[in-house]
């Protein structure tokens, strides 16, 4: 196979590199701004006395599902395992105070 052939064949390729770059990218970048509009209303929250239970359980939701991902994808960092325990925690907890505020525990 030479050089035209390779350049062809991966040029019909439904996977572009740069494409999938793109959209982790973008991914980061999103989620970045989520956590800075969930840390400006938990704050906001604080300031006037509300209850910010539920945006931190989302918020650690989101936290153990990336850190048990990362860890099951590389096992050799046990941080993330730590990071994925210690937000499962903190989910836990928030969801009792959650329903400890509704009254139902």
């Amino acid at each position: 196979m030479n050089s035209q052939d390779i350049l062809k064949k991966a040029r019909q390729e439904k996977n572009d590199e740069h494409e999938e770059h793109i959209k982790v990218k973008a991914f980061h970048i999103g989620w970045l701004s989520v956590s800075a509009v969930m840390l400006f209303l938990i704050i906001f929250r604080s300031i006037y006395n509300e209850s910010a239970i539920d945006i931190i359980m989302i918020l650690m939701t989101q936290t153990a599902a990336v850190s048990f991902y990362q860890y099951f994808n590389i096992r050799d960092k046990k941080s993330y395992l730590f990071a994925g325990i210690i937000s499962t925690i903190a989910v836990l907890l928030s969801l009792a105070a959650l329903l400890s505020q509704y009254g139902v525990y």
